[in-house]
């Protein structure tokens, strides 16, 4: 390990425009559920890609628990895994991997609590001599202007599918159903994966930013919901969010908004049944008697929007590893609905789309089963001058189709300002 003068994450990456192949883990927006640390590790030593989670791969024991190893994402997709025969859409127009883990050579951690940064050779290759940290960035220097966009849903679309889900609700079909919308297009030139992102995180900041160049594929995501993470001592914890509301300029009428989501019953019906999965999905991996709802149906505010937040604890079993836990828990309960099967076969039937990578899971795994991942929302997927974002909401029985629609809208404003789409461009499709 090499200490180093502190420098922002945004900074560094920044200067590391020529590389292809880097995973960036960004805490960058502190609160009191943030992560403490965020990782930038470039140079792959080993790409490890893979179509079961028993496949995942194997950290190294010796050593310390808590620290990453490999990083990467498993996509939606991947739910074949854990419930083969579920029905498939059309593929997604940016094809990506379905699951992708990466060994690098180098990896810088920042560590926000003590403003310290720290340089750890991973590889077989001789350690960075880092000379770049002290360079300055070059701007972009060309305007990149939309030529295409388009959705699987119009407005009408989604507001019908909104009400045949309710229907199949009052049918006893299932409890909630998590339907999602995708928007996707192309550029004049090549999207820059950094320069976006930093756009991301300045609009739209939150605890679980990331991103992921893999040589013309990118993962760009800003995303306020942690799915798993495990410490050294095995203690795991799940952040399922569900229920929001657009946030307000004006203070006054944000409070109202603030008030009126801690206080609606649809909300709180949609957060309560996923905790409820979440808690059933963690007792399966973790020791009996000790999965607990440490935080219930908590406000969480972002610039664009709120959120009603859950914590649900455990102590994982001591023969619990990777695979185990993606198998019990993925994907996210926030992402199905409830029951989980069920509710992925509806949104499968009314998408008619597949996901790709978003609804899935990105972050690092380390030793002793410990991981820390964030669920992919909020998150734009990048293949040269192609893009694609997805939004979606957890329909209960009182879900009402114009405001399930507004709030697909909301849900989009960061990532549409970060590419420089105007919110008309999207309500009129």
């Amino acid at each position: 390990m090499q200490t180093l003068p502190w420098h922002e994450p945004l900074a560094v990456v920044a200067r590391l425009k020529d590389c292809q192949h880097l995973t960036l883990l960004y805490s960058g927006m502190q609160q009191q559920n943030s992560g403490r640390y965020s990782y930038l590790a470039w140079q792959p030593a080993y790409v490890h890609t893979a179509s079961r989670f028993e496949d995942m791969p194997t950290c190294d024991e010796t050593l310390e628990a808590g620290f990453p190893q490999w990083f990467g994402y498993a996509g939606y997709g991947m739910r074949h895994a854990v419930e083969p025969g579920l029905d498939v859409g059309e593929k997604s127009p940016v094809r990506m991997p379905e699951m992708l883990w990466i060994r690098y050579h180098h990896l810088l951690r920042f560590d926000h609590e003590l403003a310290q940064l720290h340089y750890y050779c991973l590889g077989t290759r001789a350690p960075d001599t880092l000379g770049w940290l002290e360079t300055a960035p070059e701007n972009a220097t060309h305007e990149n202007e939309l030529q295409h966009l388009a959705s699987n849903m119009t407005r009408a679309g989604y507001e019908a599918c909104v009400k045949h889900t309710t229907d199949a609700i009052m049918r006893g079909d299932f409890y909630q159903a998590n339907i999602t919308r995708k928007f996707y297009g192309h550029f004049t030139h090549t999207i820059d994966a950094i320069s976006v992102f930093k756009r991301l995180c300045t609009v739209s900041p939150s605890p679980y930013s990331a991103l992921m160049m893999m040589g013309e594929n990118a993962v760009i995501s800003s995303s306020p919901e942690g799915f798993i993470g495990v410490d050294a001592q095995r203690n795991i914890c799940t952040r399922p969010i569900k229920g929001s509301a657009a946030s307000h300029p004006d203070a006054h009428h944000d409070n109202c908004i603030q008030n009126a989501l801690q206080a609606s019953d649809k909300d709180l019906a949609e957060n309560l049944m996923i905790v409820d999965l979440m808690r059933n999905d963690l007792a399966r991996i973790c020791t009996a008697g000790s999965v607990y709802v440490r935080e219930l149906a908590q406000i969480y505010s972002y610039p664009t929007i709120h959120h009603l937040i859950s914590c649900i604890e455990g102590q994982l079993q001591s023969n619990v590893c990777h695979g185990d836990i993606f198998k019990a828990t993925f994907p996210p309960g926030s992402m199905t609905g409830a029951p989980k099967i069920a509710a992925m076969q509806w949104c499968s039937a009314q998408e008619k789309i597949e996901r790709g990578v978003y609804s899935g899971v990105i972050g690092w795994l380390g030793s002793n089963a410990s991981c820390d991942f964030s669920v992919l929302i909020r998150t734009l997927v990048t293949s040269h001058t192609e893009f694609e974002f997805q939004v979606g909401g957890g329909i209960v029985a009182d879900s009402e189709p114009e405001k399930e629609w507004l709030e697909t809208l909301a849900k989009a404003r960061g990532i549409a300002q970060a590419i420089g789409l105007e919110a008309d461009a999207l309500s009129a499709l």
